[in-house]
């Protein structure tokens, strides 16, 4: 027994040393090989020969947008002049000159990002269904029809509602300009309304009856835009008295205001200051149909108008930071008047000239209202066409205007409708304003957000030889863009100020949520029956198509 013992430890010593022996030359081994793996999906470098997918539509709309048209209509969505003439409240409670001057900076790096991720993927599959096509031929197969369909009304939501807050937010600064002259200004909830139906039947002539015009008009929309922040830089610096150095500019930070610690406030201030300026340039590849070379034009024009509106940006912030007064003159003496109005009023002490400043805000504002309205035609166009609306046929009509351009005349006139009874309910409170703004906001981010996380969860196989390439970058971009999109939802369900009560509380996400429960009942009701998706041509010389959702129809 003693010697059967010794034999069968001894084996068992033997064994467990091969065993030993194996794990020490074989694991490594298998783990350097999963490394290896791993590496070559990170930091692939794409050297595809590239290809341009193309759809199943005619293309029925004119090929008259050029980079230039389409950086400018970028631009007139961000709007710079207009997006921080509306939204400084939200720095100055938050942190002042750090939360206004950094936040910008932070953030427009971040939607650089973003922007670089929609482009690599446009200059793939060109098309004027924009980030719900993406989202449903990336997505896999068995998901991609309910993935589009969230994706789309997602789109179609955030675009309305910022066509809505443009025209809301123009009406009411237009009518603050009377607190120019008038420090006991109140604001009229009647003639806002007026001035928001007024500013969105002129937005929508321009779009019916002058659309050979919007090319140039976009066009010009970089040149007013720039000379609007040119003009306020020179004539605040050349009319105001009293200047801090740079370490106020680039230092000075005070969120006693907000009630948040000075971390919370700092990111909440910067976030929500930044986004509100930074959205809608996901919407520009909505024009796929409508440039020419679309797969180099839309990925140029997303990144070129990102770049503009930072640099801009920081050219309009830093001169107003260098002669800010004190938070309590322009937050506490008339809530009614925008804060920017008021910094013109007490820096320059001129009433002509800030006057004419804020007509060129104004001017900015209308550019901003009419590109926002040929965004949100053209995403209820492509997704009418998709079937994604009852009656799609009539919304996806398309008519000879007067000066024999297509236009998607009735989508436009749905906008408009759906816009001016979104409108009426801001006249409730400013909090129905806000949580429309910030819905907005979040609204297009998911949108944006959706096609990129499927393309990193499907390795970005599916975006291999496209025009624009990240090429070795391409998941460390895509994460930190889907990261902040994350991130900045969060941010927008959170109020600037913690002296808040039932009128002045944040009310986005509960918007949000009422929008998204209509979407998934609408998909039920709907989609699931009719929706059919992006068609995207497989093989062109075959001609031969892939619906890429007909295998979801029978999901969930």
């Amino acid at each position: 027994m003693g010697d059967g013992a010794q034999v069968i430890e001894s084996n068992a010593s033997v064994s467990s040393d091969n065993d030993s022996q194996h794990l020490q030359f074989h694991i490594p081994d298998n783990l350097r090989e999963l490394g290896h793996h791993i590496a070559q999906e990170i930091y692939y470098d794409d050297d595809n020969q590239e290809e341009v997918q193309h759809f199943q539509y005619k293309n029925a709309l004119d090929h008259k947008f050029s980079v230039g048209s389409i950086v400018g209509l970028g631009f007139s969505l961000m709007n710079v002049p207009f997006g921080v003439a509306t939204t400084l409240s939200i720095g100055l409670v938050c942190g002042s000159s750090v939360t206004i001057l950094w936040g910008w900076v932070l953030f427009g790096f971040f939607s650089i990002m973003i922007s670089l991720s929609l482009s690599e993927i446009a200059s793939k599959f060109p098309t004027s269904g924009g980030v719900y096509h993406f989202s449903c031929i990336l997505s896999n197969g068995r998901y991609s029809l309910i993935t589009s369909w969230f994706d789309g009304w997602y789109l179609v939501v955030g675009n309305l509602l910022m066509f809505v807050s443009y025209s809301f937010g123009g009406a009411q600064f237009m009518l603050s300009i009377f607190g120019l002259s008038q420090s006991d200004y109140k604001a009229d909830n009647l003639f806002i309304m007026i001035v928001f139906v007024l500013i969105i039947l002129i937005s929508t002539l321009i779009n019916i009856k002058f659309q050979s015009f919007l090319e140039k008009f976009n066009e010009v929309c970089i040149y007013w835009t720039f000379y609007t922040i040119l003009a306020a830089d020179i004539l605040i610096l050349l009319f105001a008295t009293d200047f801090h150095n740079f370490k106020y500019i680039f230092t000075h930070f005070d969120a006693s205001r907000s009630g948040w610690p000075d971390w919370i406030a700092f990111i909440i201030g910067g976030i929500q200051f930044s986004s509100m300026t930074f959205n809608g340039y996901g919407a520009i590849v909505a024009m796929s149909e409508e440039v020419k070379h679309p797969e180099k034009t839309i990925s140029k024009g997303l990144t070129y108008s990102i770049f503009a509106s930072i640099f801009t940006g920081l050219i309009f912030i830093i001169p107003i930071l260098s002669v800010l007064p004190e938070s309590s003159k322009l937050l506490d003496d008339n809530p009614d008047i925008f804060p920017m109005e008021l910094i013109l009023k007490l820096t320059t002490k001129s009433f002509v000239v800030s006057l004419f400043i804020s007509l060129m805000i104004v001017g900015a504002i209308i550019f901003a209202c009419v590109g926002a309205l040929t965004t949100v035609s053209r995403t209820i166009y492509s997704l009418a066409r998709d079937q994604g609306l009852p009656y799609s046929s009539l919304w996806q009509q398309l008519e000879t205007s007067s000066d024999k351009e297509t236009v998607p005349r009735n989508a436009l006139l749905l906008s408009v409708v759906a816009s001016i009874i979104l409108g009426t309910f801001s006249l409730i409170s400013t909090s129905a304003f806000n949580a429309f703004l910030g819905c907005s906001v979040m609204a297009m981010n998911v949108a944006n957000g959706i096609p990129i996380l499927c393309s990193i969860i499907n390795k970005r196989k599916k975006i291999r030889g496209s025009t624009f390439k990240l090429r070795k970058f391409g998941y460390l971009v895509n994460i930190l863009s889907c990261f902040m999109i994350f991130f900045t939802c969060i941010i927008l369900c959170f109020p600037p100020s913690l002296d808040i009560d039932i009128q002045s509380m944040n009310y986005s996400i509960v918007v949000f949520l009422l929008f998204t429960i209509s979407i998934w009942v609408g998909y039920y009701a709907w989609g699931k029956k009719n929706f059919v998706g992006p068609l995207l041509v497989v093989e062109p010389v075959s001609n031969s198509i892939m619906q890429l959702n007909n295998i979801s129809k029978n999901v969930i």
